[in-house]
């Protein structure tokens, strides 16, 4: 259900969602949790139409103060490697994010071009992670050193100027041989990062914040992962790094 939060939709550039192909698989016969989990990623999207900002102030950034995340977000994405610019490799893929730092779970949706199955990526505060294949039936389960990222976990980085992405001007921050982050000079919403290890930029297609995830279920490992972690068992102990999986 929807709270009094007051989204603020970021402008986006013109994209449109890869088509999807279908799968050559019978339908599952799945329960209403997980049938909303196999919906196609372009369902998903839906929602994320581009829009005029809400009312309200924008989180600040600048030179010297890096922006600090809001406790929750959706974010969709381009997610484009750096030996495929062009996508012609069928390696590129559309990101859909979850960020919720009370509910300390971060839900990350993947879909590669072309492919006839969605990545889900499930990361919690109690340092667990989840990466499963609803259309499947497959997960496998990952114990992490740390949790979620921290709303803050950009201090520290360092300055790497102004330039345009997009069309936009941005700022541009590095941390720890791990991210190059882009924040919009105006209002301090993400525009693109690129992990340094896996090699591959993320431009962002639509931002919300204070949007939740559509059903509560989103945030809980299906029943047929391993070692389920449900929402009592999770701890506030999270880090300030996040474990990236190469996708």
């Amino acid at each position: 259900s929807k709270d009094n939060t007051r989204f603020r939709t970021c402008r986006c550039a013109p994209a449109q969602p890869a088509a999807m192909s279908r799968s050559s698989r019978a339908p599952l016969a799945l329960p209403p949790s997980l049938l909303l989990r196999a919906l196609p990623l372009a369902l998903l999207w839906a929602p994320l139409a581009c829009g005029e900002a809400s009312a309200g102030a924008a989180r600040g950034c600048s030179p010297t103060q890096p922006p600090i995340w809001p406790n929750r977000f959706k974010v969709a994405q381009r997610k484009v490697p750096a030996a495929d610019p062009s996508c012609a490799q069928g390696t590129c893929s559309q990101v859909m994010t979850y960020y919720d730092w009370d509910k300390q779970a971060n839900l990350i949706i993947v879909h590669q071009d072309g492919a006839n199955s969605t990545m889900w990526d499930l990361e919690l505060g109690s340092h667990k992670s989840y990466y499963y294949y609803p259309e499947t039936g497959a997960c496998k389960f990952i114990e992490m050193p740390v949790g979620i990222l921290r709303p803050n976990w950009l201090e520290d980085a360092n300055f790497t100027g102004e330039s345009t992405i997009a069309g936009r001007k941005v700022y541009g921050y590095t941390k720890a041989d791990f991210i190059d982050y882009y924040a919009d000079v105006t209002d301090c919403t993400p525009v693109s990062w690129y992990f340094h290890s896996m090699k591959a930029k993320f431009d962002v297609l639509s931002y919300s914040e204070g949007e939740a995830v559509p059903d509560a279920t989103f945030f809980e490992p299906p029943a047929y992962c391993p070692n389920r972690t449900l929402e009592s068992e999770r701890d506030s102990g999270a880090g300030r790094h996040a474990a990236v999986l190469v996708v």
